[in-house]
């Protein structure tokens, strides 16, 4: 689960009402002001013609996939200091708490809020200590995201480490596949991985069987982020399931994106019955309209067990980056 995919409507009416559409703006590149008015869901949050709440509910009215992408983005320019990451990351715990989820590793694009002007070192400790307060376990996998580039990326990674952050628990690589390769971030992972970190990565969602591939060989991950289109190519299905390396599959997010076109032509139930590790995951589920609890019924309602789902969920426990004490 992605941090800011999961922010909650009522908490982006706050900060609308906090950054005016104008000042948030202020500094979005013409090529980023271009993007949000091409979207019509989004024409009249920009041209702030809505108040807060209507505009909220207005971001989440997008039909396609790059109109997501136009939503998400456009949420990045409100968050303007870092109490704006602190009260996100409360209101994110408290819709999970709220949900009886008792541990979660939400992934951070860090290097988005830091491009804001936000400080690396006061929003991990805002990080640590919010994840060692209250009911529910948190813990942090830092995205490098592809699209900065791997110097960039390499950076980030390096100031991270050097402040070691106590609820950092691994790394993932978002952004766009067919762009950038995972080969291109080699040095990131093996220096994650002496210094303890869990490895995953992104790949087989936008991208076929060959960027699970590229991530497997090249970052030696332990997870795959997705890769629900491994099941393109039978040998790569049998290796997941040989080595057992698990998948963070999530059904809701991969129709609303249009990988599959509904849950009962999903390819979770073929992979599963491969005997390939599944996890079922929401990645961003205020975007997504889902919880954990509606994905899981939605596997139900498409043919697995209760039984089966039991198992399901006991992978998200079992493989954890950290001991879930379950």
């Amino acid at each position: 689960m992605h941090l800011r995919g999961a922010m909650p409507a009522a908490f982006f009416a706050e900060l609308l009402a906090k950054h005016p559409v104008g000042e948030a703006l202020a500094d979005a590149p013409d090529k980023h002001r271009e993007i949000f008015g091409s979207f019509p869901h989004l024409q009249p949050i920009i041209q702030g013609l809505l108040p807060p709440e209507k505009a909220a509910a207005a971001l989440y009215g997008f039909e396609s996939f790059p109109e997501f992408l136009g939503s998400y983005l456009l949420t990045s320019y409100f968050f303007r200091d870092v109490a704006d990451f602190r009260r996100l990351i409360l209101a994110v715990r408290e819709t999970l708490v709220a949900q009886n989820i008792v541990y979660a590793e939400i992934t951070v694009s860090l290097i988005e809020y830091r491009q804001r002007g936000l400080p690396l070192t006061e929003m991990l400790e805002a990080m640590d200590e919010i994840a060692a307060s209250g009911p529910l376990r948190v813990y942090w996998i830092v995205d490098l995201v592809r699209d900065v580039g791997p110097d960039t990326a390499l950076t980030l990674l390096k100031d991270c480490l050097a402040r070691k952050p106590r609820s950092l628990c691994g790394i993932t690589l978002g952004g766009s596949e067919h762009k950038v390769p995972a080969r291109e971030f080699k040095e990131h992972y093996a220096l994650a991985k002496d210094h303890g970190l869990g490895l995953t990565a992104h790949a087989g969602e936008a991208m076929g069987p060959e960027s699970v591939w590229d991530a497997i060989r090249s970052l030696h991950v332990e997870r795959i982020g997705h890769g629900v289109r491994s099941i393109e190519d039978p040998k790569l299905v049998d290796y997941l399931a040989e080595k057992q390396i698990p998948l963070e599959v999530c059904p809701t997010s991969n129709l609303k994106t249009g990988v599959f076109r509904s849950y009962q032509e999903h390819s979770v139930r073929k992979l599963y019955e491969a005997g390939v590790p599944i996890s079922i995951n929401t990645d961003d589920p205020s975007f997504f309209s889902t919880t954990l609890s509606e994905e899981f019924e939605h596997l139900g309602e498409a043919g697995f067990s209760d039984e089966e789902l039991a198992g399901l969920l006991e992978n998200g426990f079992r493989h954890a980056f950290r001991d879930t004490g379950q």
